[in-house]
């Protein structure tokens, strides 16, 4: 008898499972890639169950919402300080194009050429959009066909080349969703041209810049481009908008007015009573000042109620707390204010932002901002340099005082090299116009009289000991600023 209810008992739990299985299959799958009303483990702790996850999960992107970043963008002054703020703080001061095969007149003849042109602008706003949607391009504009691949020799001084940003909108393809790496294109060998408002463009004539980029599981829904800024942004969004709207709406509600007439009830049933109740509330409002009286009747009574604000304030620092967190950004930077309690810091904040615009958006630009200096390059010297780099100026905003007392230390360590013959006297006066030690830029064509007698102990030939000529003496320089 065991055996035979055993038996049977196993053969229910068969039946059981089976039918779960074929219920699970009929069910249909959300999103998130679990399906929906999936039972989970009752014997699980709750904590451990992915349910308040999965509820958490919106299943779709914003980065997908065109219309919606659109005008949050125009009308949320938040969703623009995410973009642009980090942009122009990585941008600031320009940079610093550095290669041996260009002089110093060659360096400022190309940055005078960047301004002049507003590439720097074009670059920044690339970047902008791309924060903004998920992905952006830059387009070379020459004066050769558009549909064919830009010949970067034929490129000459007279010729025409601009920079324009676009967003990831206004660039297309033809099999854009319908081919397996339709989200790859660049390793996509079908794929040739993008479509600028009906213009077809080489693919060589883009420079593309993406977002943050998406795992594999969900990167085909992105065609190709990476994810907005304000993906992760949404709740902490929400949280901010919805305290605004509240603090408004206790605004409009600050004061309460209530006034207590005498048979009320028997009034509104009357034909006029409703009309004549709201006549009489509205000259009470409009007379009610510090200097006019309300006469009302002996049985009637009035009662003024004052909304309060107490926890507004700690909720919205909260919140904004949130925020910051959320884009690693100072609240100093986002909403014009420091961060208050739990010991923080302005300059840790700081710290923590400058490492955030290193690593996501100097990155980033460090392609787009070579490629255009190379083919200014190519413009401009008709050559381009092998060695050509760039460097980003600091992040950290020196002070007056510190700034000169850098400058001090530096003038110091080029006068010991050139008292030890490490440096010449052309090459110590190139280092002081490079490092911007004086306010004048020295000369160079000639080496001053003072420069020329400074010279180091030389030895004879043999080994010995050789006379050394005179040394002329310097004053050592300070730290002290005047």
């Amino acid at each position: 008898m065991p055996k035979k209810r055993r038996s049977k008992k196993v053969s229910n739990a068969k039946k059981r499972t089976k039918s779960l299985l074929n219920a699970v299959d009929s069910l249909p799958w959300g999103a998130s890639g679990v399906p929906v009303g999936f039972p989970t483990n009752p014997a699980a702790p709750q904590i451990s169950n992915v349910d308040t996850t999965i509820i958490n999960l919106r299943g779709y992107f914003i980065s997908n919402l065109r219309q919606v970043l659109s005008e949050a963008y125009c009308e949320i002054s938040l969703i623009q300080t995410v973009c642009k703020v980090p942009v122009q703080d990585a941008l600031r001061g320009g940079v610093d194009i550095k290669s041996s095969q260009l002089d110093e007149e060659d360096i400022e003849k190309l940055k005078l050429s960047l301004d002049r042109d507003n590439d720097v602008a074009a670059i920044a706003q690339s970047e902008e959009w791309n924060r903004l949607y998920g992905g952006a391009a830059l387009i070379i504009d020459t004066d050769q066909d558009p549909e064919l691949p830009l010949d970067v020799d034929a490129i000459g001084e007279n010729d025409h080349l601009a920079f324009c940003a676009v967003d990831l909108w206004e660039l297309f393809w033809s099999k854009q969703g319908t081919e397996e790496k339709a989200y790859n294109l660049e390793n996509n060998p079908r794929f040739e041209h993008y479509i600028y408002y009906g213009q077809r463009l080489h693919k060589s004539r883009v420079i593309k810049l993406k977002g943050i980029e998406a795992p594999s599981f969900v990167r085909p829904r992105l065609l190709g481009w990476g994810l907005s800024e304000v993906e992760t942004l949404i709740r902490s969004l929400n949280q901010y908008l919805k305290a605004t709207d509240l603090t408004f709406e206790v605004l409009d509600e600050f004061k309460l007015d209530i006034y207590g007439i005498k048979n009320l009830v028997n009034t509104l049933l009357s034909p006029d009573g409703g009309e004549n109740v709201k006549q009489r509330v509205a000259q009470l409002n409009y007379l009610k000042n510090y200097q006019n009286a309300i006469v009302m009747d002996s049985e009637d009574t009035y009662t003024q109620k004052q909304l309060s604000f107490a926890g507004i304030s700690e909720t919205m620092q909260q919140i904004r707390m949130q925020v910051a967190s959320d884009l690693r950004m100072p609240m100093l930077k986002l909403f014009g204010t420091p961060a208050t309690g739990l010991n923080a810091s302005d300059e840790e904040s700081l710290e923590v932002y400058n490492n955030m615009v290193e690593s996501e958006v100097r990155q980033k630009l460090k392609y787009p901002i070579l490629r255009v200096l190379e083919l200014k390059c190519k413009k401009l010297f008709g050559f381009i340099p092998e060695d050509l780099s760039i460097e980003f100026k600091p992040l950290r905003d020196l002070s007056a005082v510190d700034q000169e007392t850098v400058k001090t230390s530096k003038f110091n360590r080029l006068i010991q090299a050139m008292q030890q013959g490490l440096l010449t006297s052309e090459e110590f006066r190139d280092a002081c116009n490079k490092g911007d030690l004086f306010d004048v830029t020295l000369d160079n064509t000639e080496t001053p009289p003072m420069l020329e007698s400074l010279k180091v102990p030389t030895a004879k030939e043999g080994g010995g000991e050789g006379e050394a000529e005179p040394i002329v003496e310097i004053p050592k320089a300070t730290n002290k600023v005047a």
